[in-house]
């Protein structure tokens, strides 16, 4: 879906606008002049004419014409104090929302019993009212927030490669790991309990300060303890610039079929592009169907997984509903591309949002089946609002998003058509072999 950019058309209108005032005022002065050039010439020549009137008679026409310059002076000047007054009324009925607002933040600047900061003050209004409606999925993002937000979604960042979550009693856990970053490679894992970064303990504290201590630019490591079954762990995670390769591809051989594999680890602006080129990758190596793993993968931005959709859908194609206050909009597969070999999407609890999108749209449009555990359960749309004075920014749902047929599946997840929990084993120490949910998907494939 694209976004279309108004600025120009709207910039063209403004300019057009003002030009057409300053001609209309510019004409009413040269109309003004030229009526005073008139009313002078008049009265030039009134006095330079010989006339009957007495000097009395002159004097009193003289003073009436101050008295009606002075009356209309008066009106005209009446007429401006009362619309300042007016502007003023309404400026002070529009604030006084605020005046509550204001009286708590004076108060607390004036006499709170320490030293507080403002700017401190003013990211904690901000974040109470997006707190209070209720939304884990709408919150407000600092600067330094911001700019990583948007390097992960660009598809580059500096961290240790892991995102992590509030767990439901607070404990700050790992929430995913990126494939070859230092965190996959220092042995981090999915639900594992962050104690302690840097001997400091992170007890009570948001993600927002525990990300700060991880990117400490004064150290190129991460000190993390971690809880993970009840033992204590000691792990040192390297940092450096994470250059994001959303997807990774292979084949299997199973059953006499070849069956090709391709894990999509976020879905960023360039994700798409990624997909593209290493399913048709693996078509030009003949393919009998493929398997799609999104598990572990959190989601990211609509407009990427609707490209992926696109192409395995046949044009008009229900791929996903979007639903605002008012009403719900279709949308359909819009290219003459489609796909019709047999296709699993793998998931798991840790699957969510546009990974959601993928695997519930294949599922009812496509016919694919799903393997895993049931999904994370978010199905609404959120969108980014940059704060100028700030250089903060806020992400706030706008909209719900239900399955081609309809369904929300938000706080539910996504039903498998084959559910099947992961091994122990592979938890412990990951392999294909005993990766049982992958297996299951091969061997699912390789019967059609």
């Amino acid at each position: 879906m694209k976004h279309v950019n108004n600025n120009e058309k709207k910039d063209e209108y403004i300019n057009g606008d003002n030009n057409s005032k300053s001609n209309l005022k510019a004409k009413q002065k040269n109309d003004s002049n030229e009526s005073l050039i008139q009313k002078k010439s008049s009265i030039n020549d009134f006095l330079n004419k010989k006339t009957d009137f007495k000097v009395y008679e002159l004097i009193l026409f003289a003073v009436l014409i101050m008295m009606v310059s002075v009356f209309l002076t008066v009106v005209v000047m009446n007429d401006v104090i009362t619309k300042n007054k007016s502007n003023r009324y309404l400026a002070v009925s529009k604030d006084s929302k605020l005046e509550e607002f204001e009286e708590v933040y004076d108060l607390i600047n004036d006499s709170y019993y320490k030293e507080v900061n403002k700017k401190t003050l003013i990211e904690g209004a901000i974040n109470g009212m997006l707190e209070s409606l209720n939304d884990p999925h709408t919150s407000y993002f600092n600067k330094a927030e911001t700019e990583n937000f948007n390097e992960l979604m660009n598809g580059s960042y500096e961290g240790i490669g892991a995102e992590i979550a509030l767990d439901q009693d607070g404990n700050v856990i790992v929430f995913s790991v990126f494939k070859n970053s230092p965190a996959y490679e220092a042995g981090l894992k999915f639900n594992d309990k962050i104690l302690e970064v840097n001997s400091t303990s992170t007890k009570g504290m948001s993600t927002t300060e525990v990300v700060s201590l991880i990117k400490d630019e004064n150290k190129k490591t991460a000190d993390i303890k971690i809880e993970r079954e009840g033992q204590t762990l000691n792990v040192t995670v390297e940092k450096r610039v994470i250059e994001i390769e959303s997807v990774e591809s292979k084949t299997y051989n199973l059953n006499g079929k070849k069956i090709g594999y391709v894990l999509i680890n976020t879905f960023a602006n360039n994700t798409y592009e990624q997909f593209r080129k290493n399913v048709e990758s693996l078509e030009e190596k003949n393919i009998d169907g493929l398997v799609i793993d999104v598990r572990g993968n959190t989601g990211g931005y609509l407009h990427s997984v609707t490209s992926m959709l696109d192409m395995f859908l046949p044009k008009g194609t229900i791929i996903y509903q979007i639903s605002d206050k008012k009403t719900t909009y279709k949308y359909s597969a819009t290219t003459s591309e489609s796909r019709n070999y047999p296709i699993a999407v793998l998931v798991n609890k840790s699957s969510a949002s546009a990974s959601e999108i993928l695997a519930v749209s294949l599922k009812e449009a496509y016919g694919a089946e799903v393997v895993g555990t049931f999904t994370y359960g978010k199905g609404t749309v959120q969108t980014t609002k940059n704060l100028t004075t700030s250089g903060g920014m806020i992400k706030y749902t706008i909209q719900k998003w239900l399955s081609p047929k309809g369904n929300w599946i938000n706080d539910v997840g996504v039903k498998p058509t084959i559910e099947i929990e992961q091994s122990t084993e592979h938890e412990q120490n990951p392999t294909e072999d005993n990766d049982v949910q992958l297996q299951k998907a091969l061997e699912v494939i390789s019967d059609k």
